[in-house]
């Protein structure tokens, strides 16, 4: 065999041994690149400079109205049937409807009575009743009538008892109006109080 023929013969060995080898590669797969699109919506800020609040969960601020007219009650002498330590009577004219500045009945023995001195004999047409306005007094009711007197002596009712309700959301008062009564002594007597186990007065004020 000349030399030609061998050169011929390893490149066909040579060939088919390629042949072989590349058949035997592993195959790749292709790759998959996936495209994620991301949705974002962009708002713009309000201008906010303090919390918001929802219109749902605003309280109105509760504004009182005052009788027209003058106090007269302010600073006279107030009695009662009773008290409670140091919760006298005279505290319900001493302008002061906060704080531990009230009256109090002795408790569980209704009727507990309040009896203001006006010193004169006015012409008066409202009475309002205070208790502190700051929300530990809760909600509550009480049940008193009210009368009047010349001599402090002989008492006249002029409002049956009545049930009123006193809330810290409404100032915690009430108001009673009057026909222009002329009186110097005014009583409240207390029967039912759903927030104590007596009458309680902040502040007794007489108009005229």
């Amino acid at each position: 065999m000349n030399k030609k023929r061998v050169i011929i013969l390893l490149l066909v060995v040579l060939n088919a041994l390629l042949s072989v080898y590349t058949l035997r590669l592993p195959t790749k797969e292709p790759v998959v690149r996936e495209t994620i699109e991301t949705h974002v919506s962009t708002l713009d800020a309000i201008d906010q400079t303090e919390a918001l609040e929802h219109p749902d969960f605003i309280k109105e601020e509760y504004v009182a109205t005052i009788p027209e007219g003058e106090n007269i009650a302010l600073g006279k002498k107030a009695t009662a049937n009773s008290f409670t330590q140091s919760y006298t009577a005279k505290k319900v004219t001493d302008g002061i409807a906060t704080g531990v500045s009230y009256w109090e009945g002795k408790p569980k023995s209704y009727p507990n009575i309040i009896t203001l001195d006006l010193e004169e004999v006015y012409s008066i047409h409202t009475i309002r009743v205070r208790l502190s306005p700051m929300s530990i007094w809760g909600k509550r009711t009480q049940d008193f009538s009210i009368s009047i007197s010349d001599d402090n002596e002989t008492f006249t009712e002029i409002v049956p008892s009545k049930q009123y309700t006193f809330d810290p959301d409404r100032g915690n008062e009430v108001q009673i109006k009057l026909d222009n009564i002329e009186t110097r002594y005014v009583q409240l007597t207390f029967t039912a109080n759903t927030g104590a186990a007596a009458g309680q007065i902040a502040e007794f004020e007489v108009y005229h």
